[in-house]
């Protein structure tokens, strides 16, 4: 009996080391893969604006979080910076988590801004490091880097919008009808997206964003690259997801709100429209 019993521990931890070993075999070895759409290698990044960043990050197992580190690379170039004793560099870290379980990831904000000063100093110009780092569920991390310059917009001219068809001031909306305007916006040099969006009736200019408006009409910045673009948004009230790059789920909750088309150029400058009064029924 002594000798079965001898046996069976004998088994028992055979079998688990065995377990042990083939659970080590088969631990999570691969790394995220970081795929960069902007910014891109040797974009401007502008004082005083947001930084357009879209980002896929991939895993064969499970995502965990990203960060963002952005500092100096005054000394790795031949370049020189525009750096005195009245300026500062700039630096930024900052990081996100992911939804548990998720595998791919498309990430498009505006989060990241580039103050005009800090401490009543201005920010220096010249070559910077953007880097992305990206971990796994499993412990595993990826990076790339990207090089950037930043820089102070000479252009101080915003965005401006002409041709706008929009609905009657106060036009009602009930579920199932579809609010829709169109227009034209223009830049003096170069258009960097635009965004449409239905925002509460006492929303600022400052709370345009997908977070605070009620529902993203379009959110575009693929196509809007020249000086010129002509637009039509369309949303049907009562639909689940808003047209935003990532939908967020709409509670169309009945009251006054207005549309607005906010619109950056690549020099940092932000046009807004007008409002347009709508409301919901």
């Amino acid at each position: 009996m002594k000798q079965i019993k001898f046996l069976s521990a004998i088994i028992l931890i055979v079998s688990a080391f065995a377990l042990t070993s083939c659970e080590r075999d088969e631990a999570d070895t691969e790394l995220p893969i970081i795929t960069v759409g902007e910014p891109a290698d040797d974009d401007v990044l502008y004082i005083g604006s947001e930084v357009h960043f879209e980002i896929d990050f991939s895993d064969d197992t499970e995502l965990k979080s990203y960060k963002v580190d952005i500092h100096s690379n005054f000394d790795g170039h031949d370049h020189k910076s525009v750096n005195t004793e009245d300026s500062v560099e700039f630096s930024f870290q900052k990081s996100w988590s992911f939804e548990a379980g998720q595998k791919n990831a498309h990430i498009h904000h505006h989060e990241i801004e580039i103050p005009e000063e800090i401490d009543g100093k201005s920010i220096s110009q010249g070559d910077y490091h953007f880097m992305i780092y990206c971990t796994d569920a499993a412990g595993n991390e990826s990076w790339t880097a990207v090089s950037v310059k930043i820089m102070k917009s000479q252009d101080a001219e915003s965005p401006s919008f002409t041709s706008i068809v929009s609905p009657a001031v106060n036009q009602e909306f009930a579920n199932g009808q579809t609010i829709t305007l169109s227009g034209t916006v223009s830049d003096n040099e170069h258009l960097d997206g635009l965004f449409i969006a239905i925002m509460p009736e006492n929303a600022t200019n400052e709370q345009v964003n997908p977070t605070e408006s009620l529902a993203v009409m379009l959110h575009e910045h693929e196509a809007v690259y020249e000086q010129q673009y002509n637009f039509t948004a369309s949303i049907q009230v009562g639909q689940a997801q808003d047209n935003n790059t990532t939908p967020k789920t709409v509670t169309w909750t009945p009251g006054k709100y207005y549309i607005v088309v906010k619109s950056p150029d690549e020099s940092g400058n932000i046009g807004f429209s007008e409002h347009y009064p709508i409301i919901i029924k």
